[in-house]
């Protein structure tokens, strides 16, 4: 167990340098790396390591049993991610692409670790904010998470729009929402490249990716909402 800890350890700089590429130029990176052995364990374990820093960073919101919600989410993580993964390969396949399910299971593997710690970094930002100036709705939020009700209460939103902290909280995503769209948009250019299609067919492949995420999206939705549910009851933790 210690020899595997130290050698995830020491996988950590590489991690980070990987992490710096694809946030600065995640075309230039999946060209770059394509053609290199053991890519798809690579982008597994840099999935996992961003899962895994997302965790920490969220660990104060979750509930007592953190081995659970470890486990729960890292399975959930990995099967969305290849669910999307999948589906994304789908659609390029029927514009006439070229590239391997495998390859871009890879893309996306190390896309999604950047995703989940833009997310987190999003959430913590939103969540951190809303718990500094209003602990009732920042409780509510967390309650309604964790039991599976955040979609009623995101749809009867009225008392949550009327906090000025939820509503500062949410003034503060915009900006890692725009740089996350911007990021995205730059990243489907490696998936063009890689199947070897003209920027039409590359726009109605991502068309076509919208349509074929969406039973993925509702599978995932409905898994995690089973795991939030199915999980025993417990009190939101402070950090």
């Amino acid at each position: 167990m210690n020899e595997l800890i130290e050698k995830g350890l020491g996988l950590f700089p590489q991690y980070f340098r990987d992490l710096i590429a694809l946030l600065t130029g995640p075309q230039r990176f999946v060209a770059g790396r394509l053609h290199e052995e053991n890519l798809f364990e690579r982008s597994l374990l840099f999935l996992a390591f961003s899962y895994a820093s997302g965790f920490v960073l969220k660990a104060p919101t979750y509930m007592d049993d953190l081995l659970v919600e470890l486990g729960a989410g890292a399975a959930f993580t990995l099967a969305q991610a290849v669910g999307f993964g999948i589906a994304i390969w789908l659609a390029w396949r029927a514009v006439g692409g070229r590239g391997t399910l495998v390859k871009s299971l890879v893309i996306t593997l190390y896309y999604a670790g950047v995703i989940e710690l833009l997310s987190t970094i999003t959430y913590v930002s939103f969540i951190g904010t809303l718990r500094a100036g209003d602990v009732s709705s920042y409780t509510r939020l967390l309650e309604a998470a964790r039991n599976g009700t955040i979609v009623q209460l995101l749809l009867n939103p009225d008392t949550l729009l009327d906090s000025r902290p939820f509503q500062l909280a949410l003034l503060i995503t915009l900006p890692f929402m725009a740089a996350f769209v911007a990021w995205m948009i730059a990243g489907w250019g490696a998936y063009r490249a890689q199947h070897r299609v003209g920027r039409l067919r590359s726009a109605f492949a991502f068309v076509l990716f919208v349509v074929f995420s969406l039973p993925v999206a509702a599978l995932t939705f409905v898994i995690a909402n089973g795991l939030v549910t199915g999980a025993s009851p417990g009190s939101p933790k402070s950090s």
